[in-house]
């Protein structure tokens, strides 16, 4: 898929990720989002309707995942239709249209894994409707996603927030600005 060389500079940079392999440009608010979840444990984006919220979380599982080695992706919101109609089938839509990646990521309607390794290289969909949905992810890189963040109980947050403790841990909240 890519070499060792450009997995290393990608890891660090998935702006030029977006733009070089997933073939796509990336507007400067989502190249913001990207940057952050690149540089920073914690990335939290509000804004309205139709900025490219659900499409930044697709291209930052694909990153994720095309350049750490082994890394877990659980992936939430509110509802099964935000979920799986909306991020879901968005991850899919990237893959699909991308030869070389859809050669070494599997997509299925639950999960996304790297050929060869479904149980310890994946993202996974999970609906934010117990605390025990986001629990018991243990890798060296982990990236949370959750979309739709406001309309997440509190409680759904606690295991991603102590999985935090992990230096390699991310986490990505989106979300329309409804509530806090």
């Amino acid at each position: 898929m890519i070499d060792d060389d450009a997995i290393l500079y990608y890891a660090d940079h998935p702006v030029e990720f977006v733009e070089d392999v997933i073939q796509a440009t990336p507007d400067p608010q989502q190249a913001a989002i990207l940057r952050s979840v690149a540089g920073s444990k914690m990335t939290s984006v509000r804004s309205g309707h139709g900025v490219g919220k659900s499409t930044v979380e697709a291209w930052s599982v694909i990153w994720f995942m095309s350049t750490r080695p082994f890394p877990k992706i659980p992936c939430t919101a509110p509802t099964q239709h935000q979920l799986f109609d909306i991020l879901w089938a968005e991850v899919s839509k990237w893959l699909r249209n991308n030869q070389a990646l859809s050669r070494e990521l599997t997509w299925t309607k639950e999960k996304v894994y790297m050929k060869g390794y479904p149980e310890e290289w994946f993202a996974v969909a999970r609906t934010a409707s117990k605390p025990d949905a986001l629990q018991g992810f243990h890798a060296e890189d982990l990236l949370f996603i959750i979309d739709e963040a406001s309309g997440v109980d509190d409680v759904i947050f606690e295991p991603v927030l102590g999985a935090l403790s992990t230096p390699g841990a991310r986490l990505l909240m989106c979300g329309n600005p409804t509530q806090l």
